[in-house]
């Protein structure tokens, strides 16, 4: 049986096609909530804006306070409350299927609560899509469309705190459990402070029945360990590593085409040391003197040699997880030109006819530090690649999924290519701002519902569903990061190591 909320009452601004005032006069209605009423056009479905209460004795301060506690006792002021429901219709439900809401119900009209199937049918979610979460107010689960969440791009944007790394985890494990039938994707981490090298992790025996074990399905490669081919480093790599002149670029340019052609005939792969041996033919001495510079700043780099090590694109595999783990980097440089080669390679392997990789999500957490907005080129060198992704991934299987604190700071490029955003709390006017301005579907009630969301309560909008969707996340099956700990527990730690220290001294004296 249905379960009725209210009734459409009249307003100043309605029944109209956007706007919907009900008064509640059965069960509960809350902001967030889905609500239906069946009028001439079909079934319109409804979100609840917002809530009032409101008292008509009370609504005149001037009474309330001449009168003040004596009010309740002679008038019967509680009979005369009531709550009115401002909602915004989403659509109707018609024979032939949602349309646009075009027309307005009739005052009186009966208010219902949603029922599960329309809801899920109107979000577009699926039976075997990603479960992230449960609906508020609703027995639904939030099981997305693969396809609609990813191929578009996807932002996930949060301020510290809020819950940001545990839904990732949560939506890593959906992807890395999904079945062969159903369609798997290759799945890389760019991981900046090793929260997600816990997949990589075997769980203990003892907690076996507690967490679920992904460790066969991942790969950690640890970022100090990277090696970049000298022959598949170019000149447009180094310009924005190092500021180049036109005379640099040129003889540089010279010698890494010399070395190639030379490997290509079977010389072999070179390094950063053959490229010194040939700047030393350089004509002129100035010239070859800032040359051997421009080589130093790429040695301090460490991150260069004569093959790719580790083979990463090898690592790309359907249904399986690469972390690349960079939480051991201290170079903003390094870890800058980690991502753009990276990002690249990845991309080119999608858009060769050969196709050596399947289709892939590229996580990128701290976003805002590889593809920054208004950031000189020599301090954003991941940003041209990843900004490749955004504008053209969809096409070949390339997702992008930007994940951020500061949004304020996230190249508008890349996240306006981004169609589905999922945020978490944001607490920063600026960055609300720049989200609302950023995202279709967010008006001014939803964003100031942003900013009040508890800890692993989320907002979906955009490809993905059918309508801004208010969520709460999941229990996450996996294990939790070493990093998860609470100030308390750090310092307990400290301090019973520093007891243990104590002790072995003692015992040695």
């Amino acid at each position: 049986m249905r379960e009725q909320l209210g009734t459409v009452v009249s307003s100043m601004e309605g029944p109209s096609p956007s706007s919907v005032d009900f008064v509640v006069n059965e069960g509960k209605a809350h902001k967030g909530m889905f609500a239906e009423l069946e009028y001439s056009e079909g079934t319109m479905m409804l979100l609840v804006e917002d809530v009032i209460k409101t008292n008509r004795y009370f609504e005149r301060p001037d009474s309330v306070k001449v009168i003040g506690a004596e009010l309740e006792k002679n008038f019967p002021a509680a009979e005369w409350e009531f709550l009115i429901a401002k909602a915004k219709p989403l659509g109707v439900f018609t024979e032939n299927g949602i349309q646009r809401t075009t027309f307005p119900p009739s005052p009186g009209s009966k208010v219902f609560l949603a029922d599960n199937e329309r809801i899920k049918k109107f979000l577009n979610l699926q039976t075997d899509g990603l479960n992230l979460g449960r609906l508020q107010f609703h027995d639904v689960e939030l099981k997305v469309n693969l396809s609609r969440l990813l191929q578009k791009h996807l932002a996930i944007v949060a301020t510290s705190g809020a819950g940001k790394s545990y839904f990732i985890s949560v939506l890593l494990e959906e992807l890395l459990s999904r079945k062969k039938e159903q369609g798997q994707i290759g799945v890389v981490v760019i991981d900046t402070h090793g929260e997600y090298t816990c997949f990589g992790e075997p769980i203990k025996q003892s907690e076996s029945k507690t967490f679920q074990d992904f460790s066969s399905k991942t790969k950690i490669i640890d970022g100090s360990k990277i090696r970049i081919a000298c022959s598949k480093v170019h000149i447009g790599m180094i310009s924005q590593i190092v500021e180049l002149s036109p005379n640099q670029r040129r003889e540089l340019s010279k010698i890494f085409h010399k070395l190639n052609d030379e490997m290509r005939s079977g010389a072999g792969p070179f390094d950063l040391n053959a490229v010194r041996a040939e700047i030393e033919n350089v004509d002129n001495e100035k010239t070859a003197a800032s040359l051997h510079g421009v080589v130093s700043e790429l040695e301090d780099l460490n991150l260069f040699g004569k093959i790719d090590e580790p083979g990463i694109i090898d690592f790309v595999k359907p249904g399986q997880l690469l972390v690349i783990d960079l939480n051991s980097l201290t170079s903003e440089k390094k870890k800058q030109v980690i991502v753009a080669y990276l990002s690249g390679k990845l991309f080119h392997e999608r858009r060769s006819p050969s196709k050596k990789i399947p289709p892939f999500a590229l996580f990128v957490e701290e976003a805002h530090n590889f593809i920054p907005e208004g950031t000189a080129a020599e301090h954003a060198v991941a940003r041209s690649s990843l900004r490749t992704i955004a504008r053209e991934g969809r096409k070949f299987g390339a997702s992008l999924v930007v994940i951020s604190q500061r949004p304020k700071r996230l190249d508008t490029t890349t996240l306006a290519n981004c169609n589905t955003n999922i945020i978490l709390r944001v607490t920063n006017p600026y960055d609300l701002k720049h989200i609302a301005e950023s995202c279709e579907g967010i008006d001014s009630s939803t964003e100031r519902a942003i900013s009040s969301l508890r800890v692993g309560e989320a907002i979906v909008v955009g490809e993905a569903v059918g309508s801004p969707t208010f969520f709460k996340v999941r229990l996450r099956k996996s294990q939790p990061s070493r990093h998860e700990t609470t100030l308390e527990d750090s310092a307990r730690a400290f301090a019973l190591g520093e007891e243990k220290k104590d002790e072995e001294v003692n015992s040695f004296l």
